[in-house]
C-alpha cells in the first residue's frame, strides 16, 4: 500500500471504533481504564510539562491524553486522521483546538511548539518512508530546544508482547500462551485467509533507528508509561514488556 492508502485504512478503522465506543475504548491503548489518570500523569512527568508550554499531539484520537494536557499548558493542539475520533473529542471538551490531518503533513509553521507528543502511532506506520516523513514533520514544528515524546512503540521481538491482555498475565500464563501466539503469527504470515484478526501485524520501531534518526539530540528510552503504571500496581508479575517510550531533547541538525 502507498502512504495515502495506509492513512485511509487507519482513518477508517478508527472511525468505526469511535462510533461504537466511549473515548477510552475508542482510543484502544488505555487499559485498564482506571489507570488512565496515572498514565497521563506519568507522560506529563516524562515530558516535564509546564504551564507556559505550547503542545502539539499527533494522533490525538478521542482526547484521552489531550483532555488531561490542555488544562496544564499554555496551548494544546491535537491532530488526527479520524473525523469521528475528533468528533468524540468534542463531546467532552469545550472548543478544543483540533485539526483533521495526517501525521506526515502537519499544517503548522516551523518551530511553533515546545513539545510534540505522538503516542501509540508508530505501530500504524508500516513503511519506513511514512515513518521518516512523520518524524521529519515533527522535527520541523518543534522548537529548536523542544521535547519530542514518541510513546507506546513496539520494539522488535520474537513474540507478540504488544497485546495488553498478555502483559497482564502472570509468568506461568505467559509461558502457556506463547505457543499459541507463535502459531497465530506464523498463520497470519502464511495464509491471510485463515489469519482473522491476526492478518494485520503491528509495525515495530527499534530504539537503534530512533537514536540514529535523531543523531545529535539526546534520546532516552523508557518502558512505556502504561506498562510502568501497571507494574507499579501489579508488581513483578507484570513481565514481558516490549513497548517503550522515546523522549527526545531535540537539537536541530546542522
Amino acid at each position: 500500500m502507498n502512504d495515502n492508502e495506509i492513512i485511509k485504512k487507519v482513518a477508517t478503522y478508527y472511525d468505526e471504533r469511535a462510533k461504537s465506543s466511549d473515548i477510552v475504548e475508542a482510543a484502544g491503548q488505555w487499559h485498564p481504564k482506571e489507570f488512565v489518570p496515572e498514565i497521563c500523569e506519568e507522560i506529563g512527568r516524562r515530558i516535564k510539562l509546564q504551564n507556559e508550554h505550547r503542545v502539539l499531539e499527533v494522533g490525538c484520537g478521542s482526547g484521552v491524553l489531550g483532555n488531561w494536557i490542555r488544562n496544564k499548558c499554555a496551548s494544546y493542539t491535537g491532530v488526527d486522521v479520524s473525523f469521528f475520533m475528533l468528533k468524540k473529542f468534542l463531546t467532552l471538551s469545550q472548543n478544543p483546538d483540533i485539526v483533521l490531518s495526517s501525521s506526515n503533513f502537519l499544517p503548522y509553521r516551523d518551530h511553533l511548539f515546545n513539545t510534540v507528543i505522538m503516542n501509540s502511532v508508530t505501530m500504524y506506520l508500516p513503511n519506513r518512508e511514512l515513518l521518516e516523513t512523520t518524524l521529519s514533520e515533527i522535527e520541523r514544528v518543534v522548537s529548536k530546544e523542544g521535547v519530542i515524546f514518541i510513546g507506546e512503540n513496539i520494539t522488535p521481538s520474537r513474540y507478540y508482547w504488544e497485546f495488553n491482555w498478555f502483559q497482564n498475565l502472570n509468568t506461568i500464563q505467559q509461558q502457556l500462551v506463547k505457543p499459541y501466539i507463535r502459531f497465530r503469527k506464523w498463520l497470519a504470515n502464511k495464509n491471510r485467509k485463515m489469519a482473522g484478526k491476526w492478518s494485520s501485524l503491528y509495525s515495530e520501531v527499534s530504539p537503534h533507528f530512533i537514536k540514529s534518526y535523531f543523531n545529535g539530540s539526546d534520546v532516552t528510552v523508557f518502558d512505556a508509561s502504561a506498562f510502568t503504571i501497571r507494574q507499579k500496581v501489579f508488581g513483578k508479575k507484570v513481565k514481558g514488556n516490549r513497548r517503550v517510550d522515546f523522549i527526545i531533547q531535540f537539537k536541530q541538525k546542522i
